[in-house]
């Protein structure tokens, strides 16, 4: 690609808006997701199934494998992930603009002293 291909291509300023909106979703995320947890366990503990034959098969299934409490692990290790993805993308796509900018530098010193 020719510095002429790439004139009108001008990537910092929308990713830079991405991130920004992928940081504030994460702080949402965030923000709420200790009190969906508890809601979830509260709900969980009140034990709605009863303990009547078929809420009794009802917990069997619903806790095999780990059930909610694994859910809620999980779901908390991804955001975990999610919110510290942020600044790592911000990182990596800065460092290849950087990059990306050098190159093109070079090129353009090297064509001038041929």
């Amino acid at each position: 690609m020719s510095t002429d291909d790439r004139a009108d291509v001008h990537i910092r300023e929308p990713i830079s808006h991405s991130l920004n909106q992928w940081d504030a979703m994460a702080t949402d995320l965030g923000t709420a997701w200790p009190a969906i947890a508890a809601r979830i366990r509260a709900l969980n503990a009140a034990r709605p199934q009863g303990d009547g034959p078929d809420g009794v098969s009802f917990s069997r299934q619903y806790l095999a494998g780990g059930g909610p409490e694994r859910f809620l692990r999980d779901t908390d290790d991804l955001i975990k992930e999610i919110s510290g993805s942020g600044p790592l993308l911000r990182a990596t796509v800065s460092n290849t603009l950087t990059t990306e900018q050098a190159i093109d530098l070079g090129l353009s010193n090297a064509h001038r002293k041929a």
